[in-house]
């Protein structure tokens, strides 16, 4: 709080007597002195600047190529594995996996650095623990999740990717809402105007929307295509499949390629 001061002669007393006294000014608005004490008693700290790059490298980098991944470049190496499983869903695996592990390591890295739960009072921050928590929650459900989710060709498949999908994409609105709410904290920095780190996180949001807009987009745009072209490779995989099994068949056959989707050249990468 800035203060600006003036002499000036006080009215004389009824003894007759003046005294100078200075009159204070008040240049910016008022602020609690128990408000201040707080936040001078909470400086920045390793724990809590670590704790932050953490949980903005597991939801800002590999939470957001991880989604995109499984959503739209399902079928963008087609036949392609890396280990026994396809490309894509090792790739959308082991990034999640980072994602689990940084946000694990960035709430046990706060959870020390306040020796237990944040004492903050005013709202909106009273907010940050509390999505913290339910983000981390629900971080580690969906591999559990996961884990359980049955075969393709299950018919309570689309029960599984609904449910995976929906808790997966709360996790990751919660967690990137708690971002924005963690950088108005005292620790990330001045709060007197919006900061340059709250500016990067407005300008991934509306990429990542713009990003997501156009892929969904051009997926549409070739879905009916892509459909035929998959409905005739079932056909004949299901034909490779019985003249496999079929002792009468004398002609060998090679095992039908995945096909090559289309509009696969936008989402062309060097993998």
């Amino acid at each position: 709080v800035y203060m600006t001061a003036s002499l000036g002669t006080e009215p004389p007393s009824p003894s007759g007597e003046g005294l100078d006294k200075p009159t204070w000014t008040y240049t910016t608005p008022a602020r609690k002195l128990s408000v201040v004490g707080v936040r001078a008693s909470q400086p920045r700290s390793g724990l809590a600047k670590a704790h932050g790059c953490f949980m903005i490298l597991a939801w800002v980098l590999c939470a957001s190529i991880g989604t995109l991944i499984a959503r739209y470049y399902k079928l963008q190496w087609p036949g392609r594995l890396l280990g026994r499983e396809a490309f894509w869903f090792q790739l959308h695996r082991i990034l999640m996996g980072f994602t689990c592990c940084l946000t694990l390591l960035s709430f046990i890295l706060i959870f020390i650095d306040l020796r237990g739960y944040s004492g903050l009072d005013s709202f909106p921050e009273l907010l940050h623990p509390i999505l913290g928590i339910i983000v981390t929650i629900l971080t580690f459900m969906n591999p559990l999740i996961a884990l359980c989710r049955c075969d393709p060709s299950h018919e309570n498949r689309p029960c599984f990717n609904w449910i995976h999908w929906l808790v997966g994409t709360i996790a990751y609105v919660l967690a990137v809402l708690n971002l924005f709410l963690g950088l108005r904290l005292e620790r990330a920095g001045d709060l007197s105007s919006i900061n340059y780190h709250i500016w990067l996180l407005i300008f991934f949001v509306l990429f990542q929307f713009i990003v997501e807009i156009i892929l969904e987009i051009h997926t549409l745009y070739h879905w009916k295509r892509n459909k035929k072209l998959w409905q005739a490779y079932r056909l004949e995989l299901e034909e490779y499949n019985a003249a496999k099994t079929n002792p009468v068949s004398l002609q060998p056959r090679s095992r039908p390629l995945e096909p090559l989707p289309r509009g696969r050249c936008l989402r062309a990468s060097g993998f």
